[in-house]
């Protein structure tokens, strides 16, 4: 009996996985769309593009102080992308808020070549204004096969 609950303990453990992904797949994705989402604390946000877009929207929702109040009604942001060694690529976005019950931050995520390189191969994603600093973290496991997704779908 008790090799067998050992046996048992063993296998459940063996088909969990090894870390879960920050990036997950959202159920909207269909032939010419794709959207992935990530999240930190009470904020989420979802990158994503639709065929032939030359940009990811980008869309950041969330929190319980509306965002464009915690960020003292400056919509520019800055997206940080920090690969394992360290280097960074910084990547501005001019945002509109969406107030009420969206609480969103929207716009439009350029990356070239570079940037999607960053994307891929990073660990870590930081969302940053002049005013308030750093106020969205996140790791980017997953984020290569939403690139690849991205590639596909959208023709980045």
């Amino acid at each position: 009996m008790k090799n067998n609950t050992i046996y048992g303990i063993s296998i459940l453990l063996l088909s969990l996985p090894l870390w879960a992904d920050d990036w997950s797949l959202l159920p909207e994705t269909q032939d010419d769309r794709v959207f992935y989402q990530a999240k930190s604390d009470e904020k989420s946000l979802i990158l994503g593009c639709f065929s032939g877009q030359e940009a990811l929207s980008f869309t950041l929702i969330g929190g319980e102080v509306p965002l464009n109040e915690s960020l003292r009604h400056q919509p520019s942001i800055i997206v940080w992308i920090t690969l394992p060694d360290r280097r960074t690529g910084r990547y501005a976005i001019d945002t509109e808020y969406l107030g009420g019950l969206d609480n969103a931050l929207v716009g439009k995520l350029m990356l070239g070549e570079e940037g999607k390189q960053f994307f891929s191969q990073g660990m870590e994603l930081s969302i940053s204004s002049d005013r308030v600093g750093v106020f969205f973290n996140t790791g980017l496991a997953g984020s290569a096969r939403a690139m690849q997704d991205f590639r596909e779908v959208c023709r980045l």
